[in-house]
């Protein structure tokens, strides 16, 4: 009886703590990102076929320090990332998202991304476009939804009268440069670091940048790029998860070193 007595108390140690272990390590809970692999270098499919970019590597390492989440990515067009998130398809929409109050009733942003700055773009003898007061009448083309076409929105909203000439489209921006440079259309506008990136690739010979004055990207209000989740008990929690993961990525370095891979410079927001 003592025999079975000291097997039962070792069973019964041995299954209480491989219980003690399995409780204490929670599977982690799938959350899938939208994106549509442009603009790079924010969001693009390398030659490897792999997603990557700025706003997908950094997803990545909040993902390293975020246990209790495992983060997924599916490419998808841009009209539907944010539709996804409506959907419940994806759970964070990551695709240089600028912030405006539309898009702020219907869902939670994290906190900055990524330091917007902002410079027009013109061909090489337009001198009739210097600053951002010089937009009025001259025709653009940008993607839906990323932060430089809310600039450009913002900018029409606040002059109704000599609004900028503003074409949707969905061409990755180094198409919307050519056109530029083509004549197509008068300027773009985008993130400076954005075009310097694409200008090392392409090597524009007919175009010049105009870095905007911070009291100029204060005017169009989109001064950051962020992650958006769903305005609801899940997408509040996910949220509360990415900040916490950008926090922890900015006081240790990471957010400044992906930044500096991917724009040269660092362009990783700092908390106040």
């Amino acid at each position: 009886m003592k025999h079975k007595a000291i097997k039962l108390a070792v069973t019964t140690g041995l299954l209480s703590f491989g219980l003690l272990l399995s409780g204490n390590v929670q599977a982690a809970t799938t959350v899938t990102v939208g994106t549509s692999g442009q603009p790079k270098p924010y969001t693009y499919v390398d030659s490897n076929n792999k997603l990557t970019g700025y706003d997908i590597e950094v997803l990545r390492a909040i993902d390293k320090v975020t246990p209790a989440y495992k983060f997924n990515y599916k490419k998808t067009e841009i009209t539907a990332v944010l539709g996804g998130v409506d959907s419940g398809r994806y759970q964070i929409g990551a695709n240089n998202f600028g912030w405006n109050p539309q898009r702020a009733k219907k869902y939670t942003y994290s906190n900055p991304v990524f330091d917007d700055s902002y410079a027009i773009v013109v061909r090489k003898g337009n001198n009739s476009i210097k600053s951002l007061a010089d937009i009025g009448g001259h025709s653009v083309a940008s993607q839906t939804g990323v932060n430089f076409t809310l600039a450009i929105e913002n900018y029409n909203k606040e002059h109704p009268k000599n609004k900028a000439k503003l074409t949707y489209t969905s061409s990755e921006v180094p198409k919307v440069l050519q056109d530029v440079q083509a004549g197509k259309y008068d300027f773009a506008l985008l993130d400076a670091p954005l075009y310097k990136n694409i200008d090392q690739q392409y090597k524009f010979t007919n175009l010049k940048m105009i870095v905007l004055k911070k009291s100029d990207v204060k005017k169009i209000g989109v001064p950051h790029s962020y992650f958006l989740t769903a305005k609801d008990a899940q997408g509040e929690k996910i949220n509360k998860a990415l900040n916490h993961g950008l926090t922890k990525l900015e006081k240790d370095g990471t957010l400044k070193k992906i930044s500096q891979k991917f724009f040269g410079a660092d362009y990783s927001p700092k908390s106040e």
